[in-house]
């Protein structure tokens, strides 16, 4: 969803446990404690499911504001893996050719005549991320979209590059995918993803959003604000069907993977062509999914406020999958924690230790801040005693602080210092630092 791409995630095994059960009963009951530990904490909310060989020997469900171990989760670009599978099935029975040309369906997207099925599939399209309006507006999906604009944005972003020449993440080109689904098979994508994959693999908890279902009791993205869960808005779920749009769980998720890689839905010389070759990321909407020199294959998704990821290791048939909901800590720092308790790896426990600013220091912090290098201007100031900032042409959000002067936006991955006394602050984002003055 968000151009969001989870860089830790799972598993594999060696030869040494070709045997033996990695999870053994100590080590379930270490990750039932090491989970425990964060939701105790009021650190983290969500779902964890671990299966080994066709079993499941982990549900853990927790958070105050979850319920079950049936409870229902967005699950972000996981969507875009079951897009995929049914672009595979289509192609077994010949009823598609991934080589054909977006203009075949869609002749008014920029350069559609050089762009293949294939190519958007692998994100080598060139096509851009509509989610973001006009490059500047994040929040636009929130409310309802008619199809008209969402089509309107995607032609106006056109292309980044020449169809092949690179990869870059896009959500347009999924878009259209689950469109084009739509097209050959003259049905809702909800329809279509429910008669080939869900029904088959009894997928009690897992259906995907449209304007009648949306969010369907499913559980909701929270942030913790003043020691306390506190609901956050998210996308409107059917402007991205078939991108980030369907609802489920992690249990659903793993018996998903394992059949994906157990040819209960399509033969294993179609999956092989879509995993991801020798150093890529990315291959036919399957991603590379690595753990130290160990490589799964799944994906990872991300909404405004829920986190998660779905991976699979047919050498040891192992699949783990996790969805956060309520994230007040890093979410792949907990993976790495997970996963060095399963591989024997060292890792230090984190202690939580909250930050109270001062109030004096919050009064600084207030006005408005620019740079000549920086696109817009962003406001800092106090409302209900909480510190929030607010660009130029954007909605605002809270500022939850890390440490003396340092704030955080995490859903953004946005991180702000201060330094009062100087009336500056330096922003840091995506691996870029600007440094901005009142």
């Amino acid at each position: 969803m968000k151009t969001l791409i989870t860089l830790v995630l799972l598993l594999v095994s060696t030869s040494l446990f070709a045997q033996n059960n990695i999870i053994t009963s100590d080590k379930q009951k270490q990750i039932v404690e090491y989970i425990n530990h964060f939701e105790t904490n009021k650190q983290l909310m969500g779902n964890v499911s671990i299966f080994e060989d066709g079993k499941e020997i982990i549900n853990k469900t927790f958070g105050d504001k979850n319920n079950t171990d049936t409870t229902k989760y967005t699950i972000g670009s996981i969507t875009k893996m079951f897009t995929a599978v049914l672009f595979a099935q289509l192609s077994e029975k010949k009823k598609i050719d991934l080589n054909e040309k977006l203009s075949n369906y869609f002749p008014q997207i920029p350069n559609a005549k050089e762009i293949s099925i294939k190519q958007m599939l692998n994100h080598t399209s060139g096509l851009q991320d509509y989610v973001v309006k006009q490059d500047t507006l994040y929040t636009w999906l929130f409310e309802p979209v008619k199809h008209e604009d969402i089509m309107t944005e995607i032609i106006r972003q056109g292309s980044a590059f020449a169809a092949g020449d690179t990869v870059s993440y896009s959500n347009g080109a999924y878009y259209l995918l689950a469109r084009i689904l739509e097209q050959k098979y003259q049905k809702k994508y909800k329809e279509i993803i429910a008669k080939n994959i869900i029904k088959p693999l009894h997928l009690k908890n897992t259906i995907s959003i449209d304007e009648e279902n949306n969010y369907l009791n499913s559980a909701r993205s929270y942030q913790k604000k003043n020691g306390e869960w506190q609901e956050i808005a998210d996308f409107y779920f059917p402007n991205v069907s078939g991108v980030g749009g369907i609802i489920s769980n992690t249990h659903d998720l793993n018996v998903f993977v394992q059949a994906l890689f157990s040819e209960k839905l399509i033969k294993l010389s179609t999956l092989k062509n879509m995993l991801p070759v020798d150093k890529d990321w990315f291959g036919m909407g399957v991603m590379k999914v690595p753990f130290y020199e160990h490589i799964a294959y799944g994906h990872g998704g991300d909404t405004f406020g829920t986190h998660s990821v779905m991976s699979y290791n047919s050498k040891n048939k192992l699949a783990i999958s996790y969805i956060i909901n309520g994230e007040n800590y890093p979410t792949n720092n907990f993976a790495v924690g997970l996963l060095s308790i399963i591989y024997d790896k060292k890792f230090n426990l984190p202690e939580f230790k909250e930050y109270i600013p001062e109030k004096n220091l919050l009064e600084l912090y207030q006005g408005t801040y620019g740079a000549e290098v920086f696109p817009i201007k962003i406001k800092i100031y106090l409302e209900e005693n909480e510190l929030k900032a607010k660009g130029e042409g954007q909605p605002s959000f809270t500022l939850t602080a890390i440490e003396k002067n340092i704030f955080e936006f995490a859903q953004a991955g946005l991180q702000i210092e201060f330094k009062p006394y100087e009336n500056k602050l330096i922003l840091k984002q995506g691996g870029q630092v600007f440094e901005l003055k009142k």
